[in-house]
């Protein structure tokens, strides 16, 4: 069963959402949107605020899904975290968790490769990579 890129993405998504929740991470938001891109995943790694960039495909034709995330992307992920943190100050219901984050925040890769019928074949988790 082929599928297509969206559903490639959803599927890929809700696998890293799975992995980091059982690894012990808090799922903040999924699919932060604005004008100016998009986080695939917002969550907490203990007290460090983490924006996770998730790349998906089927098979290793074209190289290994992480290789599909070059400097600009990243660049565009850090700046629209910027724009989450900015956003998150502005709702009061922040307050409370003011108080476990002290400032640090990182960039993490999760890449995917799926089989043809949509089974996971490879998970990798890259921390820190930005």
């Amino acid at each position: 069963m082929k599928i297509n890129n969206k559903v490639t993405g959803n599927r890929g998504e809700d696998l890293a959402v799975e992995y980091l929740e059982k690894k012990g991470y808090k799922i903040e938001e999924r699919n932060f949107r604005t004008r100016f891109g998009e986080i695939d995943i917002v969550c907490w790694d203990a007290q460090t605020l983490v924006f996770v960039e998730v790349k998906t495909k089927i098979g290793h034709d074209f190289g290994e899904p992480e290789e599909m995330v070059d400097k600009r992307k990243m660049a565009q992920v850090q700046r629209m975290g910027e724009v989450y943190m900015r956003t998150q100050e502005l709702k009061e219901s922040r307050t409370q968790d003011e108080e476990r984050w002290k400032g640090a925040c990182r960039v993490d890769v999760v890449a995917i490769v799926l089989k043809e019928n949509g089974e996971v074949e490879k998970l990798e988790h890259y921390e820190a990579v930005y």
